[in-house]
């Protein structure tokens, strides 16, 4: 499975789970966290670098739902390919989801380290405000760039 598709399909379940959040007690918020690790052909690689690998995802969050529909739900996530020469993916941000439907991420989403974990070699970072228009504040390094030359050997 594309990491892309992996990360966007996580987030839009724990979005959908946000916005239905009608069930969620007067006593505080519902909390929710799982986490899991799964090993899965490297499609994004693939793609991108024309690199076959496999590649390592480890995702832990924890979503918390407030009776006025608001929600928060922080990830963090590790993607580890096989090939050594492909860099490591991390990420961390937390999403706090508004009654009205809007959303304002903060965190890094993206990290890309060397294998050995020495070298930083790209970063997003900030805060991202979605709503009529996506307002960034922040690092974001990879909006509109080609990644080829970060992600491939």
């Amino acid at each position: 499975m594309n990491r892309r598709a992996l990360t966007l399909a996580v987030a839009v379940a724990l979005a959908l789970g946000a916005i239905s959040a009608g069930a969620v007690q007067a006593a505080g918020p519902v909390r929710t966290s799982d986490s899991y690790t799964d090993r899965f052909f490297d499609d994004f690689i693939l793609e991108l670098c024309g690199v076959e690998t496999f590649t390592t995802v480890t995702e832990r969050w924890t979503l918390k739902e407030f009776a006025d529909g608001s929600a928060i739900l922080h990830v963090n996530r590790e993607f580890i390919p096989d090939d050594p020469r492909i860099p490591i993916e991390r990420g961390a941000g937390t999403s706090f989801f508004a009654p009205d439907g809007t959303q304002t991420a903060v965190g890094r989403p993206t990290q890309l380290f060397a294998q050995d974990g020495r070298r930083l070699l790209l970063l997003d970072a900030g805060r991202v405000v979605f709503g009529d228009e996506i307002t960034i504040r922040g690092h974001v390094e990879s909006l509109g760039v080609d990644l080829a030359p970060y992600y491939c050997p």
